[in-house]
């Protein structure tokens, strides 16, 4: 008797966060505490998991039981690196009791978005609480005077090339 297509689907998209996460079959054994045998048969699409063991997947990957179901059809676009950061900053959000009325809420959803974004819960907290705070700090830096002190301004890291000392004093007021 052939498997489910509904289990092909879970096993696809727990290999897909897998690797977009960077973990091994081992890693998600050991975060989820479910046993090896039942794991494989997962990840090769033999069986689903139910109940228990479907919730603690959906903790262990940092993503909703919904989405491991195919049940959420938000998610049908997209690739697994793009789940992977979204769910692990959805879950970051609310184990820092951020929600949409938050001042950055849009911004953390647009890094979502973006190439590179953290895949798990541990990257994007880093991210929001330890280096957005120290950019927005240094973005909002107040110029200094110009007595042998260095401007404060911020260059658009877009742009190619660099900006000689001679251009630079030039550019100030």
């Amino acid at each position: 008797m052939a498997p489910k297509t509904s289990a092909k689907v879970v096993g696809s998209r727990i290999r897909g966060v897998l690797e977009a996460k960077g973990w091994r079959k081992g890693d998600l054994i050991a975060r989820s505490g479910l046993k090896q045998a039942s794991v494989y048969e997962w990840l090769r699409g033999e069986s689903e998991p139910r109940g228990d063991a479907l919730s603690r997947l959906g903790r262990a990957l940092e993503v909703s039981t919904d989405y491991l179901l195919g049940a959420d059809t938000s998610y049908d676009e997209l690739a697994p690196g793009q789940v992977a950061a979204r769910e692990s900053l959805r879950l970051c959000l609310r184990n820092l009791g951020v929600g949409p009325t938050h001042p950055d809420y849009v911004l953390y959803q647009e890094l979502a978005d973006s190439e590179g974004a953290p895949k798990t819960v541990a990257g994007w907290h880093d991210l929001i609480t330890k280096l957005l705070p120290t950019v927005n700090e240094h973005v909002r830096a107040r110029p200094r005077s110009r007595e042998g002190q260095k401007s404060g301004r911020v260059f658009s890291l877009k742009k190619p090339g660099r900006i000689s000392r001679a251009e630079d004093e030039e550019s100030i007021p």
